[in-house]
């Protein structure tokens, strides 16, 4: 059984069928009893009507006059009650469609919230299983140093894993409710992106990493987010790329910005996906692909708060490109 249905199933996650037929139940009755009475209101004007006029006296001399007075009052009674009901219509249906809307709208946020919470828990096990089978492993065998050295390093990348999801996860709380203090200064923006391409170098020596940068591109901006931004895309890249293909970052400039591109050859990002790929906790194909759903959303706000914009294509060759692009007409972009 997948990791996140039995999860699940343990967590007793109810879904919301039962709620939308209780509430399309109540809404059919409530326009059912608006019928009704709508008829017997009619109906009871009618019969209001025809007695009134049986009770003019056919030699009155105003008979004329009182039987036009008792039917303007009739079409008056039934144009109001028309009225009314279209009135009781038109709020009725205003306010089902916006129940309607936030009740979907908090079983999504539920849900996704739900879904961070079994891929953040899947996220730290992996690293916390691997430090600790690593430790142990230390601890209780006489090895060699080559075989050493391989545990510290495969530690040290499982510990720098877990340092990235802890920012992305502390970064997006502060950013949201304003508590991260944006620090900008003049920066080579070369070399930050060089420095985040050789951490992962470093960390995945057996990928292969091109890079087309330009010699110098000075910038004005917070280093710790705009490096956060690239090591995401970065990130995702290697994530969903297959392990002999190629994942190039090229930055450029042109008159209206700074253009940096992510290519991987991945399996590419489906259709449907591609509109919510950036929304918080959004994790693509109903929750099942790697990841939190932070890392997207936190770097397009990176980019947001830097006056820039990102966005996504699809490769050519297969897989995707995520470009982000940073405008220099103002002097803090």
């Amino acid at each position: 059984m997948p990791y996140n249905e039995a999860l699940r199933k343990r967590l007793n996650i109810k879904r919301p069928q039962t709620i939308f037929i209780l509430y399309w139940f109540l809404l059919s009755y409530i326009l059912i009893f608006l019928v009704f009475w709508f008829e017997v209101l009619n109906k009871q004007n009618d019969q209001i009507s025809r007695y009134r006029l049986d009770m003019i006296d056919v030699n009155d001399p105003f008979h004329r006059e009182k039987q036009h007075e008792i039917e303007y009052i009739h079409d008056r009674d039934k144009g109001q009650y028309i009225g009314e009901a279209i009135t009781f219509l038109i709020l009725l249906a205003g306010g089902a469609i916006f129940v309607f809307r936030a009740i979907s709208r908090q079983f999504i946020q539920s849900q996704q919230q739900q879904n961070f919470m079994m891929a953040i828990t899947h996220e730290l096990k992996t690293p916390i299983a691997v430090t600790k089978l690593n430790l142990e492993t230390l601890q209780k065998r006489v090895l060699s140093n080559e075989q050493r050295q391989k545990l510290i390093k495969t530690t040290i990348q499982e510990a720098n894993r877990l340092n990235a999801l802890c920012n992305n996860m502390l970064l997006t709380s502060q950013i949201e409710v304003g508590g991260y203090k944006i620090i900008k200064e003049e920066i080579d923006l070369v070399k930050v992106i060089l420095e985040c391409v050789n951490d992962f170098i470093i960390r995945f020596p057996e990928r292969k990493i091109e890079v087309r940068l330009p010699e110098e591109v000075i910038v004005t901006g917070d280093v710790l987010l705009l490096q956060l931004a690239v090591n995401n895309l970065l990130d995702n890249a290697i994530k969903y790329s297959r392990k002999d293909g190629i994942v190039l970052l090229e930055m450029y400039e042109r008159s209206k910005g700074i253009h940096i591109k992510v290519f991987d050859e991945g399996p590419g990002i489906a259709e449907r996906d591609q509109r919510m790929i950036f929304e918080k906790y959004y994790r693509g194909s109903h929750g099942r692909t790697k990841g939190t759903g932070l890392g997207l959303y936190l770097t397009k706000r990176i980019v947001e708060t830097h006056n820039g914009l990102i966005k996504l294509e699809m490769n050519p060759g297969g897989g995707s490109i995520f470009e982000i692009v940073l405008k220099t007409q103002k002097k803090y972009f």
